[in-house]
């Protein structure tokens, strides 16, 4: 079972169920309720035994996505039917998570074997490159065998380029993971069309930009004026405090002390404003609170920590469209406005 098709419990039980060929046994029942359909199931596997019953396989991809199931219930039952003597069940989970038995809840981890297999690729980027070639060839039974073999060519001569490879060997040494090579490759055919049949050297560098593209700095080219300017607030409090937390308060005085310099250039907006920016980064995860909120600590005093480091920060200005000479000047001092 793909945890991306079965979202959930109910929907991962059906399709038990229809691979079990199940679903005529009991008539409609099978499809009633969640409870009547899993005591249905375990009902059926438990009625088996090891002379005489098939053996069930199940195996569970994106395993660490069933377990944020409510309750962890369907993972809970199979891992206890698998644990019985008469019945021939095995559970398989695959996922790229090594931290996943921190994730099952107490009942679930007792009921797990604790047999766990780590699979690492061992490919050489000789072989890396031809897994390149071989994903985006074109097989031989293709309709168009004149498109093909140009195509095809031009894979060949892709796989030559310096320009490639150098992309290639990039992404091999920061992972070996073949699905980032196939987000790589889907990002570069998806700019194929009628004038631009063949895929270039160049649609490759921009699909690996695309790929690298930080995220939190891309956040922050949406930003308000005055929402890079408490960004750049708290930059210069991690200088100046060499990276201990802050909170609403010092990053608001350092706001001002850059306002009072500048008050020519920038509207000085109220503290309720302010306060509403800043609670605006604090939803988009570029400032994180480091202890939980109190009904003893106003909110203005709980300590907060930057998410965003220097180079983000300044990349991300230097992009911004329409940014105040000041602001990025101040964003380019090296000490806090004294």
């Amino acid at each position: 079972m793909a945890r991306l098709l079965q979202t959930n419990d109910k929907v991962a039980l059906k399709e038990i169920t229809r691979q079990l060929h199940l679903e005529n046994v009991v008539g409609d029942k099978v499809f009633g309720s969640f409870a009547e359909n899993l005591a249905f199931l375990l009902e059926a596997l438990r009625k088996g035994d090891r002379t005489s019953s098939c053996p069930v396989l199940f195996i569970l991809d994106e395993f660490d996505l069933f377990v944020h199931h409510k309750n962890q219930t369907l993972l809970y039952n199979l891992f206890d039917i698998s644990q019985s003597a008469q019945t021939p069940v095995t559970v398989i989970g695959l996922t790229c998570r090594q931290d996943i038995l921190e994730l099952l809840e107490k009942r679930v981890k007792s009921r797990f074997s604790h047999r766990q297999i780590y699979l690492m690729n061992s490919f050489d980027f000789k072989q890396y490159i031809r897994i390149f070639k071989e994903q985006l060839s074109l097989p031989d039974e293709f309709p168009d065998e004149s498109f093909a073999q140009k195509w095809n060519n031009n894979v060949q001569h892709l796989s030559e380029d310096k320009t490639v490879k150098d992309i290639l060997q990039n992404l091999f040494h920061y992972t070996k993971d073949l699905r980032s090579l196939h987000l790589l490759l889907m990002l570069a055919v998806s700019n194929v069309t009628v004038h631009h049949p063949l895929t270039t050297a160049s649609d490759l560098q921009e699909a690996s930009k695309q790929i690298r593209m930080d995220s939190k700095a891309n956040i922050v080219h949406g930003l308000s004026v005055l929402e890079i300017c408490l960004i750049i607030a708290m930059k210069h409090l991690n200088d100046v405090y060499e990276g201990e937390p802050f909170n609403f308060q010092m990053v608001y005085n350092e706001f001002q002390k850059f306002i009072q310099r500048k008050a020519h250039c920038m509207y000085n907006f109220e503290k309720p404003v302010v306060m509403k920016a800043f609670e605006h980064l604090l939803q988009l995860e570029l400032v994180k609170p480091i202890e939980r909120p109190s009904v003893r600590v106003q909110r203005e005093y709980l300590l907060m920590k930057l998410v965003l480091d220097n180079n983000q920060i300044m990349d991300a200005l230097q992009a911004y469209p329409n940014c105040p000479t000041d602001v990025k000047q101040w964003a380019a001092s090296s000490l806090s406005w004294l």
